[in-house]
């Protein structure tokens, strides 16, 4: 009997269950992180204030300040006066400013003329920068509540550079805060889509018109509105119902016009305190845009170790500036942020993530596209910067509500860590914040002598204000008139002693200091040949005082007690060349890194040599000279010169070639 094989029935599938949602649960309560974050930010905006008068005037403000008085004598003469629009002085690009920021400034300064007009302005700036941080913090809250907001907060509070600026910078961070005012306004009208309020469309107005009437780079915060305007409008009716023009009046029309009436009132608004834009509505704005994109400064930047032009940096140059001074904490959420892509996605505030994706990206990316001048760090970017702490607050909410109850402890012990470095940099270095590196370069030691610390001219304040304290400004000179101070950071130094009977200041750059009949110097280190840096000649070994951030020299003040290279140069340049041997001599072994006055040493050796002991004398002091900078073309080209006196053919090609070598560079 064949054997009877049954059929073989098939096999149910068993239905994948669900995957359960991970319950994100916050560290803390809305309510308490809400509470938190109102007092934070209220010591916050207390502590920053009451600091702000110990900042120094930057290099800019000088500008900003007699800007700020022609717009208010432009109002106050209903345009007679229009100097604020003609200026043609040493920064004459003034006019493209907007001058909300710099007008407020002077009539708060008229209303107190009894406070230090520098005081007014700072206090005034650190507003600015404080609302800068809290609207940051709040566009962190419109996306991930209160307690994302808490951490970006605490995240911009402690920010070195942000905060350091946010006393004396007043083109970047009053630009940065009206950003931030907008994005909050921008993210609460997409928010409210399709029917935003008539009160959040007022607002987004208002808004612009700060971001505009402070620069023209606020202008493009109108595109910016209108493409998330337009990208919401498509995720929230799609593509058949957007574009269907029967019911245009049904479907887009009530939003539209709320956004076209705030970006009018934004346009508008913003030409109240800019005279500029005022008289020309259309062309003035548009001409200014167009000098924003190629800004036409050349000068001379330190950036990984060389000194370039600002029209020739590399495209990296912002990039790398925020990666080398962004505290770890930015820079760590910011790697992290890709997490949020889910949640966000599932909460449906994927197209707010975008934004604030764009925002970083966006101008950065334009200004490798169009090439622009760059210069001072990242200073240009502030606006861009808070968009990297604003995803990083962001990203470590979301580890503190999706981690089991260690893993959310542990989290917070990471990020008092992180936030600790930065915050010791504050206490140990105030009031020059702003110079601050982060660990993976090295914090400031890595970073001196390949890029830029004190380029605002933050310290020279505090060189002022010892000297007032330390010395005795009173005493003549010996001829009966008043001491006489140099510096390469002339504008703040004329600032701490404007009205002084008994000191008088002038320029001189750190190449020319031999030059003048100095009492005293200020100087700060920008603009010092990195070799001199790296090799110890700054400061100069006549210093008396000297303002150091983690034990880099940032400005000093040297006394002019010898002033042997000063009258060697003087006898030199009236070819008594005994007099300028037997002045250097002494004073370069007294001071073997003076650079200047071993280059001034060895041309008088040459210009007198009589036999070929004289002329390796020469030699010897330029050689020693350019051991200290191997920059000094000066010193490169003599020697070339006194070895083809030595008949010595060889060395003198060999530097014949480096200085052109040099000089291709």
């Amino acid at each position: 009997m064949a054997k009877q094989y049954k059929k073989p029935q098939p096999v149910a599938e068993k239905k994948a269950e669900p995957k359960k949602e991970v319950a994100l649960t916050p560290f803390i309560t809305e309510g308490l992180a809400k509470k938190i974050f109102i007092g934070f930010a209220v010591v916050l905006g207390l502590l920053m204030v009451s600091v702000s008068h110990q900042y120094g005037v930057s290099g800019d403000e000088n500008f900003h300040r007699l800007y700020g008085h022609d717009i208010v004598k432009f109002y106050s003469t209903l345009g007679k006066d229009n100097t604020a629009v003609t200026w043609a002085g040493p920064d004459s690009l003034m006019r493209y400013y907007g001058g909300f920021y710099d007008g407020t400034a002077t009539l708060i300064s008229k209303a107190v003329p009894a406070v230090n007009e520098w005081n007014v302005r700072h206090f005034w700036n650190s507003i600015f920068g404080f609302f800068a941080m809290l609207c940051a913090a709040l566009v962190a809250v419109e996306i991930g509540g209160w307690q994302a907001g808490l951490l970006t907060l605490v995240f911009m509070a402690f920010s070195p550079r942000f905060f350091g600026e946010s006393m004396n910078n007043p083109k970047d961070i009053t630009m940065g805060a009206g950003y931030m005012f907008t994005y909050v306004f921008i993210l609460r009208f997409l928010k409210q889509l399709p029917a935003p309020s008539f009160k959040t469309a007022i607002g987004l107005g208002l808004s612009i018109a700060v971001a505009m009437g402070i620069r023209i780079g606020g202008l493009l915060l109108i595109p910016y509105a209108f493409l998330f305007y337009g990208l919401a409008m498509l995720a929230n009716l799609g593509w058949n119902k957007l574009f269907d023009f029967s019911k245009f009046k049904d479907n887009v029309w009530p939003s539209f016009k709320l956004l076209f009436l705030a970006v009018v009132i934004g346009y508008l608004g913003s030409l109240i305190f800019w005279p500029y834009g005022l008289i020309s509505p259309i062309s003035h704005p548009l001409e200014a845009l167009g000098v924003a994109e190629k800004f036409p400064v050349q000068m001379a930047v330190l950036f990984d170790g060389k000194q370039i032009q600002s029209t020739q940096v590399p495209w990296n140059y912002e990039l790398q500036w925020m990666f080398i001074t962004t505290p770890l904490f930015g820079l760590i959420g910011l790697a992290l942020s890709f997490m949020l892509i889910p949640e966000m996605k599932r909460k449906g505030n994927l197209l707010l993530l975008g934004f604030l994706y764009f925002t970083l990206l966006f101008p950065l990316g334009y200004v490798i596209y169009k090439k622009s001048v760059l210069y001072d760090t990242m200073r240009h970017f502030f606006f861009v910067y808070p968009s990297i702490i604003i995803l990083s607050g962001l990203t470590f909410n979301y580890l503190l509500n999706r981690l089991s109850k260690n893993g959310k402890y542990a989290t917070l012990i990471f990020i008092a860590i992180l936030v600790f470095l930065p915050v010791r940099f504050m206490l140990a270095n105030h009031p020059n914040e702003y110079v601050y590196f982060n660990e993976l370069e090295g914090g400031m030691k890595g970073a001196f002598g390949n890029y830029e610390t004190d380029y605002y001219m933050n310290s020279i304040k505090q060189c002022a204000d010892w000297m007032k304290q330390h010395e005795n400004l009173k005493e003549r000179r010996s001829d009966g008139g008043k001491l006489r101070l140099y510096s390469n950071g002339v504008a703040p130094a004329n600032a701490y002693f404007e009205g002084d009977t008994d000191v008088s200041v002038g320029y001189v750059s750190y190449r020319a200091r031999d030059q003048k009949d100095a009492d005293y110097e200020i100087f700060y280190n920008r603009y010092v040949d990195r070799d001199l840096l790296i090799n110890g000649c700054f400061p100069p070994e006549q210093a008396v005082y000297t303002v150091y951030a983690d034990g880099v020299p940032l400005s000093c003040v040297v006394k002019k007690t010898d002033k042997g290279d000063y009258l060697g140069a003087e006898a030199l340049k009236h070819n008594d060349f005994e007099t300028a041997v037997n002045l250097l001599e002494p004073y370069c072994r007294k001071y073997p890194k003076a650079d200047i006055a071993l280059f001034n040493l060895g041309l008088a050796y040459l210009q007198s040599a009589k036999d070929a002991a004289r002329v390796q004398k020469g030699i010897d002091a330029l050689t020693q000279c350019l051991s200290l900078n191997q920059d000094n073309l000066y010193a490169i080209n003599v020697l070339s010169q006194a070895y083809a006196m030595l008949g010595n053919k060889t060395q003198s090609e060999y530097y014949k070639e480096i200085l052109r070598q040099k000089q291709q560079q």
